[in-house]
């Protein structure tokens, strides 16, 4: 296997991260939206790889309301999105919100999933850490679902993880990571939706736009994104955005 015969099998609408942010500004011109008139949101994993992506969507949105979580899932809660209500410009009456939300993970030169360089450091590195450990705990027998819901007041955000997403997977020790991949952008998917409900609970009605996806970490620096949802959603009125 090679790094571009797993992305055309497993990520096969995958495009250029360069492309998606552009995308996403070209896809929103048409709708009037633009840097400027809209606040960005912006939940990506905490990893540092996934800041080259951070960065480039800042650069053309502006700066973003930062809703970062483990393995790219909103832990802000609604106190969290609420606050970001008031920070969006107000225009003609109405907010407007892009909100961004992406898991990740790395693909090494090999083709391997979870595998990735890390500049400096030597051998193999793990992208997602957070959804690699709970994969070996599915794998290893380790994780109940019975056990829940819990909080782990020492590990927060790992314990919601285990708790939004094993429950989620059919046959634990047989599970892969690419399917607990696709099941953390899945979530980030629903937390979205509750994150426009959160939105527009305000006096002033608030336009919502969101891109949902994978980001892929490639070898030498290769970026890419596998597009999830991609919509503006106005008063309930959605217009499915094409990238």
């Amino acid at each position: 296997m090679s790094f571009a015969s797993t992305l055309a099998r497993d990520f096969p609408a995958a495009i250029p991260a360069n492309q998606f942010v552009n995308s996403t500004q070209d896809r929103l011109r048409e709708q009037e939206v633009h840097r400027g008139s809209a606040l960005p949101l912006i939940a990506t994993c905490r990893d540092e790889l996934a800041f080259a992506l951070t960065a480039e969507l800042q650069r053309a949105w502006g700066p973003a309301f930062n809703m970062a979580g483990l393995a790219g899932l909103l832990t802000l809660g609604r106190t969290g999105v609420a606050a970001a209500r008031g920070h969006a410009p107000l225009v003609n009456g109405r907010r407007t919100f892009v909100l961004f939300g992406l898991t990740h993970v790395g693909v090494d030169e090999a083709g391997i999933i979870g595998n990735v360089e890390r500049p400096g450091v030597p051998g193999p590195s793990s992208t997602c850490g957070a959804l690699m450990a709970l994969h070996d705990e599915l794998r290893g027998g380790d994780v109940h679902t019975s056990d829940y819901p819990y909080l782990d007041k020492a590990d927060p955000e790992q314990s919601r993880l285990r708790e939004r997403i094993a429950p989620l997977v059919d046959d634990p020790q047989q599970v892969d990571l690419l399917s607990i991949i696709r099941i953390a952008r899945d979530l980030i998917g629903l937390d979205s939706d509750e994150a426009i409900k959160v939105l527009r609970d305000d006096a002033v009605p608030a336009d919502v736009a969101v891109f949902t996806g994978i980001h892929i970490h490639g070898p030498r620096g290769a970026e890419f994104v596998d597009v999830g949802r991609s919509f503006l959603d106005r008063d309930g009125q959605i217009t499915e955005l094409s990238l």
